[in-house]
């Protein structure tokens, strides 16, 4: 389906992005809350030109027949594992490096000797086991203190990974009657969380999979939309009014007001940035996403602060943190030459998912070990 290909979803999805702030800042409901930067149109035209340089990545790696070095990606994925853990628990080197090995490990046993509906049913089993940890301690959609707690926590990471992966290699290889329900469960996981993105990441990159293996039909996909959508409004509405006490926006002006407030931070980064940069790594390298809370707005206390694809390249480098545009469009690219499997058509669902759901939140460290870690299972799947 040609609306799945890297050169078209990301684009669309990304000019989508940038209608609806654009309307945030026409509409008298919410502009009125957005008056705290302009958004200009040098932010613009940076956003178009990254975008066009996505497709001339995604375009060039389609052509090729290049693939990635898996002695490589597992050298960058045992070292973002690492990464990762060391920056949560700073406190335990050994521990995380331990951890670290036994992830790598563990994930090359699993895509080397497991087949499709075993990927799918242990990582689906992982994730419901995660979530079981998170639900223990509370109800983070109606508890915003838990829900700021287990925002960045491991949990949380496992759940989303895991969760992505099992529900688009059920889809691929198992039975709809035992798939679907199963997906559904993992779906209504991520809503009690709190965090929309895991429940729109599992609807849609199942649905695509499917989709793209023909095991379902371009109106699942459509409801799988429809559904991401009124996540995206309702829980968005109910979070935004607890975690902040009063709320008066109607719930179907929220995604207006999220794409119009994301964009006014990337605008900001850009006035701090422009032209050589301001953090020169440190953004990329922010596991916890709240450097922008501080360096951008200013605030005292860290918050999750989110600034658009581009935001943290571009706070780091400045103007030529667009060029990383090139190097996801490869990859993007690279991932749908491979989805010619079953299990290769389940990782670039998963993949071009959580490359759409970044053009909101921003590339940040864990995000690229998991892209990582479905480029060598999908390798791994293409050379079985």
């Amino acid at each position: 389906m040609r609306l799945l290909r890297p050169e078209v979803a990301f684009p669309l999805a990304y000019l989508l992005f940038l209608l609806l702030a654009m309307g945030s800042y026409a509409s008298p409901v919410t502009s009125q809350y957005l008056r705290f930067a302009s958004p200009g149109a040098l932010p613009v035209l940076l956003t178009l030109a990254g975008v066009g340089l996505f497709i001339l990545g995604a375009v060039l790696a389609e052509r090729s027949e290049r693939t990635a070095d898996e002695r490589l990606l597992l050298g960058a994925i045992a070292f973002l594992s690492f990464y990762v853990l060391h920056q949560e628990f700073p406190g335990y080197l050994l521990l995380a490096a331990a951890a670290a090995s036994g992830s790598v490990l563990l994930w090359l046993g699993i895509t080397r000797f497991a087949s499709p509906g075993m990927i799918a049913l242990s990582s689906s089993a992982l994730a419901l086991l995660a979530l079981g940890y998170t639900l223990s301690r509370g109800v983070p959609l109606f508890e915003p203190v838990l829900r700021e707690q287990v925002a960045v926590s491991p949990e949380r990471a496992i759940f989303h990974g895991l969760g992505v992966v099992g529900s688009s290699m059920m889809l691929v290889s198992m039975p709809l009657r035992i798939s679907l329900p199963l997906v559904s469960l993992l779906v209504a996981g991520g809503v009690l969380a709190g965090f929309k993105s895991d429940a729109i990441a599992i609807a849609l990159s199942s649905c695509a999979a499917a989709l793209l293996t023909k095991r379902l039909s371009v109106h699942a996909l459509l409801l799988a939309v429809a559904f991401a959508l009124l996540v995206l409004t309702l829980v968005s509405t109910h979070i935004a009014g607890t975690a902040y006490g009063t709320w008066s926006i109607p719930p179907w002006y929220y995604p207006l007001y999220r794409a119009g407030f994301t964009f006014l931070v990337f605008s900001s980064s850009v006035q701090l940035a422009f032209p050589l940069g301001l953090l020169h790594g440190r953004a990329l390298l922010d596991v916890s996403q709240t450097i922008a809370s501080v360096a951008v707005l200013g605030y005292t206390q860290e918050h999750i602060i989110t600034t658009t694809f581009f935001g943290p390249a571009v706070l780091d480098f400045g103007l030529a943190g667009v060029l990383i545009a090139v190097p996801a469009g490869a990859y993007l690219g690279l991932m749908y030459r491979l989805s010619r499997s079953p299990a290769g058509a389940a990782c670039y669902a998963a993949a071009l998912v959580h490359m759409l759901i970044l053009i909101e939140v921003g590339v940040q460290p864990t995000s690229v070990l998991f892209l990582l870690m479905l480029l060598y299972l999908s390798q791994r799947a293409q050379r079985r």
